[in-house]
């Protein structure tokens, strides 16, 4: 849409629709409405840049199968805020309706807090609340939907302007060029970037994959939204290899049985028989750890709540500070692993001990108490002790590592573990490396002596990675040392714990203690109380990890329909630690082939293995199910990728404590309302960027905002606007 240049309205364009974008749209309506009330002149255009309609965008369409799941519950969405958003007004009345609130208006039944809607139901969800955003914007602010892609924003040559009009505020920087791939151009007074996921370019394995199978005919399908897969090009029968085991895989599990006509019949125990159509393909799963995310403890007996942390909490985080609170302007600049991991640590300690003590008490040969006791005591002397000034022993001096006594490291994998192993290195050394953990007061002697089978102790490892150290003979159902019958023992282990809730398995009270304790850090890191590098090396580098491979799993129906579809024989297990190689014998078949025996099945040319289990499987399809990195240096949009490539955009760069830059996933941003950096250092005062390119100042960024609880995201959407605002 073009504007009169003599009489110009200011214009926001808002590249990418989805939730993100939508929320900045909500926000700039609503605070508009407010700032040029009165107004009979159009005030403001807004531009909605999306292929996808505004709204639901592409993850979230409507017209996807109902059967595809949301890993949230209905009471778990909003769009707009509420009371708890501290930026609203005393006597500021929602604008809208939470997904829960909506749901139960459109005649929803199911239970809020332990139902998981479909990905459409949320799209639904998303449409009607765009619906409710336009209608409600006053006549002075204009809404323009624009269904294509932005393919370039430029600044425009600075004008010969007016004295008077080169003073104002929106002559200072020149306008923005948005052109599109429709052959639309918008001049813009400010651009936000919410474009969420883009594609990525191929790492060279994966190419080297789909040139084979081109090659070979057979197929490769990339990382990708699984319901943007072309599973229709998988045939009834044949092999499918799936690497990965998260969520995108379950989702890809229901496009192959129920959308091709197989039904599950209930069983006792939660259990599930699949009844096959006879059009699905086989399938054979692995990934790195060879087993599935645990399974969330969230069902219609036990939906989700929140529990009270009692160790990791900010007035304990203040103390290890040396901070009265963390209100102030002083940040407490904590390191992950020496200062926080070990309240939470503590406090999943709790939980499990307390659920076990209630669910087994014969696991204990006396007074659980004592645990609580010894934990207790843990936590007061890491809070007397562990000071900043003894987790940073270069810029205190030694006074804080003479005090350190005995040391302790947790590796990544073992910082899930039970309280570090003795180290040899120096308690300097450590420190800088952020790995210093003390060991609790005769901890593991009374932990020991109370809990005498190591089955009934908390083994964090072992529940992140139990097939570490396992060898199979086979991968055949039924016989002695199968990798499958082990598989099988698991799943149904987790879902019985899952169906017993956080109160009835001390391994699911684990998962309320991490689900809170990742909110906390969440908005820790938002405020700038922790290390930048601790946060990059320690929470990205391993808990981020250790957090979802517990809180990040599928419903139980999930697991319950995996077990059932490898009881039918649909599914097979690979293990972890997955090789994928070219199979030269069926390549060499293919190409000896006459022409005219090319047109039949698919050979095949897949050979997968994993080192803790026997023999190969082969297949004729490769699937790569794990989530894509979302990593702007590897960007393969074509709006993105120009922006980086003429230096607009730039990846966020971390220095390490040892001088060494990194480039982070996310782009280069400031601080809230998060303006984009340029190549050189300068900063865009009329460019933002939200969504996903928001990692390197956010960690694990959710779909959208949770109600109730003051969300980054809408305090995100509220600073973006208000700054827009002020620019025009």
């Amino acid at each position: 849409m073009s504007q009169d240049r003599q009489t110009p309205v200011p214009a926001v364009a808002i590249i990418g629709v989805g939730p993100r974008g939508l929320t900045v749209l909500e926000r700039l309506v609503a605070l508009a409405a407010k700032r040029f009330a009165g107004t009979t002149e159009t005030a403001l255009s807004i531009h909605l840049i999306d292929p996808y309609p505004p709204g639901p965008g592409i993850v979230w369409r409507t017209d996807q199968p109902e059967s595809l799941l949301m890993n949230t519950t209905i009471a778990e969405q909003t769009v707009f805020p509420d009371s708890s958003c501290t930026f609203l007004g005393p006597d500021e009345a929602p604008a809208g309706p939470s997904m829960a609130e909506w749901y139960l208006d459109n005649g929803g039944t199911e239970p809020l807090h332990s139902t998981f809607p479909s990905r459409s139901l949320y799209g639904r969800y998303l449409r009607d609340a765009y619906r409710r955003i336009r209608e409600g914007a006053p006549d002075f602010v204009e809404i323009v939907e624009h269904p294509t892609k932005a393919e370039s924003v430029i600044d425009l040559p600075a004008m010969d302007l007016p004295q008077s009009v080169a003073e104002s505020s929106r002559a200072t920087v020149p306008e923005q060029l948005v052109r599109c791939q429709n052959g639309t151009t918008i001049v813009a007074s400010a651009v936000v970037l919410a474009v969420g996921h883009i594609p990525s370019a191929q790492p060279e394995e994966r190419a080297r994959l789909a040139a084979f199978a081109e090659l070979g005919g057979g197929l490769y399908l990339p990382q990708g939204l699984p319901a943007e897969t072309p599973v229709t090009e998988v045939a009834p029968g044949e092999r499918v290899i799936v690497r990965g085991m998260g969520l995108n895989y379950f989702d890809l599990q229901t496009l192959f049985t129920l959308e091709r006509g197989g039904r599950y019949e209930p069983q006792p125990g939660g259990l599930l028989r699949y009844v096959p159509s006879g059009d699905e393909p086989r399938l054979a799963l692995g990934s790195r750890r060879g087993i599935p995310y645990r399974s969330k403890p969230i069902c219609r007996e036990h939906p989700r709540r929140d529990w009270p942390l009692r160790y990791f909490t900010t007035n304990n985080i203040a103390l290890l500070a040396g901070l009265e609170n963390l209100d102030g302007e002083r940040k407490a600049g904590a390191r992950f692993n020496d200062q926080l991991w070990p309240l939470i640590l503590a406090d999943l300690r709790l939980a499990y001990y307390h659920t076990l003590s209630q669910v087994r008490p014969e696991a204990f040969t006396d007074d659980p108490g004592q645990l609580r006791e010894a934990i207790g005591e843990a936590v007061s002397r890491h809070l007397t002790r562990r000071t900043w000034q003894e987790t940073h022993p270069q810029q205190a001096g030694d006074s804080g590592a003479s005090e350190a006594g005995a040391a302790a490291t947790a590796r990544a994998g073992d910082g899930a573990g039970a309280a570090g192993t003795a180290c040899a290195a120096s308690t300097e050394e450590a420190s800088r490396q952020g790995r210093v953990t003390r060991e609790a007061f005769a901890w593991s002697e009374i932990e020991e002596a109370l809990v005498p089978d190591p089955a009934d102790r908390m083994s964090l490892h072992t529940l992140l990675n139990p097939l570490e150290g396992e060898l199979f003979t086979s991968r055949e159902p039924g016989e002695p040392g199968s990798l499958h019958e082990w598989m099988l023992d698991f799943l149904r282990t987790d879902l019985r714990s899952s169906l017993a809730g956080p109160t009835g398995s001390p391994e699911k009270a684990l998962f309320t203690v991490l689900w809170q304790s990742r909110l906390l850090l969440k908005d820790l890191i938002v405020a700038g109380h922790i290390d930048r590098v601790s946060i990059d090396m320690e929470i990205l580098g391993w808990f981020e990890g250790f957090v979802s491979g517990i809180c990040d799993g599928p419903p139980p129906q999930r697991i319950a329909e995996l077990i059932a579809l490898a009881e039918a024989g649909i599914v097979s297990f690979i293990g972890p630690d997955m090789r994928i190689e070219e199979n030269a014998d069926a390549l060499r078949e293919v190409e000896e082939a006459p022409e005219s025996e090319t047109l039949g099945p698919r050979p095949e040319i897949f050979t997968v293995t994993s080192a803790q289990a026997a023999g190969a499987i082969t297949g004729s399809v490769v699937i790569d199910a794990a989530s894509p990195t979302n990593s702007v240096s590897r960007a393969a949009d074509v709006l993105l990728y120009g922006m980086l490539e003429r230096g607009q955009l730039t990846p966020a760069r971390l220095t390490l404590d040892d001088g060494r830059e990194k480039f982070l996933n996310g782009l280069a941003l400031t601080p809230r309302p998060y303006r984009t950096i340029d190549v050189e250092g300068n900063v865009h005062p009329r460019r933002f960027a939200l969504s996903i390119q928001l990692s390197s100042k956010q960690w694990g960024l959710a779909i959208a905002a949770n109600p109730g609880t003051n969300a980054a995201t809408l305090n995100d959407s509220h600073a973006a606007a208000e700054a827009i605002l002020d620019l025009l």
